[in-house]
């Protein structure tokens, strides 16, 4: 029986491996699965932390259709947390800036 040659051991002043289209799509599969989960249970999840793509090579032609399946995933849920946004009482939501506090105005009708 051959024995197995041993892990190189990690270099503490080398960076992480950089990483791969499989693991990005992973991550994102999970992060959608969560915030489905959460609108699903009607939990308030906290903000959500901006992604910024890696630096990665070209998609490789057979991770195209996983990543488009997770494009619309992510599209409808953006979807189906906008309307519940809509929906929820306008005290637990801000605000938007093109829609300034009402204000009282003055209109003279003796013209």
């Amino acid at each position: 029986m051959a024995s197995q040659p041993a892990a190189p051991a990690q270099d503490p002043g080398r960076r992480p491996a950089a990483p791969t289209w499989d693991q990005v799509l992973a991550d994102l599969e999970q992060e959608t699965a969560v915030l489905q989960e959460g609108l699903r249970r009607g939990e308030l999840l906290s903000p959500v932390t901006p992604w910024h793509p890696p630096v990665l090579p070209p998609i490789p032609t057979e991770l195209v259709a996983r990543a488009q399946a997770l494009l619309e995933q992510q599209l409808r849920l953006q979807i189906q947390i906008g309307l519940e946004l809509d929906r929820a009482p306008a005290p637990s939501r801000a605000r938007p800036a093109s829609r300034p506090e009402p204000a009282p105005q003055l209109v003279d009708l003796r013209a």
